[in-house]
């Protein structure tokens, strides 16, 4: 590890639609230091947030306030439980938490609260300065479940799509099987990694990666068999689609249970020899 300086990062966040997000997709990999998309499933809607070092004397234009924000969360809270609206505050990932306890594995349920957040991102579109530890960090929201892939998406002069075509099919897969996949569906890019053990190591130094995360909230507890029931089926098909895109797992997120049943651990193990020098890493460990 390196340390650097202490610095300062502009941030932008917007809304978009899919097809607008691969008209200018390289354009934001080329241009921005660090890219973030957020997917949400049963919607249209893809939320960019993207920045670079702050120039001297940069003003941002800010976002709403929060209290504005959520209010298309709040007016779903209402509907769907008009008592037990009027007790509850706080932001906007504890009213989706406050949402999703209701049916969490329904996917129609799902669906509208999904709906909901998209809304609450679109009026969440502004600007922030501020130090990069504070502007690359994330509220991810209560305990959840989590499974994250990388695969090489090309260079920087040349990405390949691939990372959009993998995503775009994701969200596909979501609909048909009727999956109760949450909000977001988080997707990040990265150089390569010149560690071999790395999910992103490539001799090429100009390679990226691209980092895809699917998550299911662990909420309420009395539904936790039932959410992981359906976390698993869930991580199952994108396994799939992970080796389909040559990818593999971000390691502090393999889970032997994602690859149960006939031929799946085979076809773990087969990719994970494929992409790493397995037998250069155990003469290391004699």
């Amino acid at each position: 590890l390196a340390c650097v300086p202490t610095f300062r990062l502009h941030e932008r966040t917007y809304v978009t639609n899919v097809q607008d997000l691969r008209a200018n997709h390289v354009r934001m990999l080329q241009t921005y230091r660090h890219v973030r998309y957020m997917w949400i499933p049963y919607t249209d809607t893809v939320v960019v947030v993207a920045s670079n070092i702050a120039k001297e004397g940069a003003v941002a234009k800010p976002a709403l306030p929060e209290s504005e924000r959520v209010k298309p969360l709040r007016d779903l809270l209402r509907e769907l439980d008009p008592e037990g609206a009027a007790s509850c505050v706080g932001d906007y990932t504890q009213l989706r938490e406050r949402l999703l306890q209701m049916d969490p594995v329904n996917p129609e349920h799902v669906a509208r609260v999904n709906q909901a957040e998209a809304e609450f991102w679109r009026l969440s579109a502004g600007e922030r300065i501020g130090d990069s530890a504070d502007i690359l960090g994330f509220e991810c929201g209560g305990p959840q479940w989590v499974l994250e892939n990388c695969f090489r998406c090309g260079t920087l002069e040349q990405p390949t799509h691939v990372d959009l075509d993998h995503l775009e099919e994701l969200m596909r897969m979501i609909e048909r099987e009727r999956i109760p996949a949450v909000s977001p569906i988080e997707q990040r890019w990265t150089s390569r990694s010149t560690s071999p053990m790395s999910a992103a190591y490539s001799p090429n130094a100009g390679d990226i990666f691209s980092w895809v995360g699917v998550i299911m909230y662990i909420t309420p507890e009395q539904k936790a068999d039932a959410i992981k029931e359906q976390f698993r089926a869930y991580a199952m098909k994108f396994a799939d689609l992970t080796f389909k895109y040559d990818g593999v797992f971000h390691w502090a997120k393999v889970d032997l249970d994602f690859h149960r049943g006939h031929g799946r651990l085979t076809d773990l193990r087969r990719q994970l020899q494929r992409r790493f020098d397995l037998a250069g890493f155990q003469k290391q460990r004699q």
